[in-house]
């Protein structure tokens, strides 16, 4: 279910992999698509496949959420992609990139939230807010 590369600094979780802890990594997570995260998913970089489910929090430098995602919610301190389909309640990061069809609470950028296409969203706050029809 889990490869680690020390070397690379990578954690590999495989497709259909359930986490029921708490994760912590001192590097790279790249998940398989439809893994489950029953707890937070600490790390440098996330990457999350289609169809993840994370019940807390993910909390990194950066993240790419693959569609059909569900979150709770997710803290970066640079970019987070999100692609399209997904649900969430909170993004906060230097910048936001939201693919169409995402329903999401509240974004917050220190910089720019780009929306592309059309989605479903709470309450935006950033410096400039960019929205292109796909």
């Amino acid at each position: 279910m889990f490869k680690v590369d020390r070397a690379k600094k990578v954690l590999l979780i495989r497709r259909d992999g359930v986490v029921t802890r708490h994760l912590r990594f001192e590097g790279r997570v790249i998940a398989g698509m439809f893994t489950n995260f029953w707890g937070n998913v600490e790390a440098d970089e996330v990457y999350l496949a289609k169809g993840c489910v994370v019940e807390g929090d993910i909390i990194c430098r950066r993240a790419v959420v693959g569609a059909y995602t569900k979150f709770k919610s997710i803290i970066a301190s640079e970019d987070v992609l999100i692609q399209d389909f997904c649900v969430g309640r909170f993004v906060k990061a230097k910048n936001v990139r939201i693919s169409s069809g995402s329903v999401i609470g509240v974004v917050e950028a220190e910089e720019v939230i780009e929306v592309n296409g059309t989605s479903k969203l709470g309450k935006l706050n950033a410096k400039r807010i960019v929205g292109r029809k796909v």
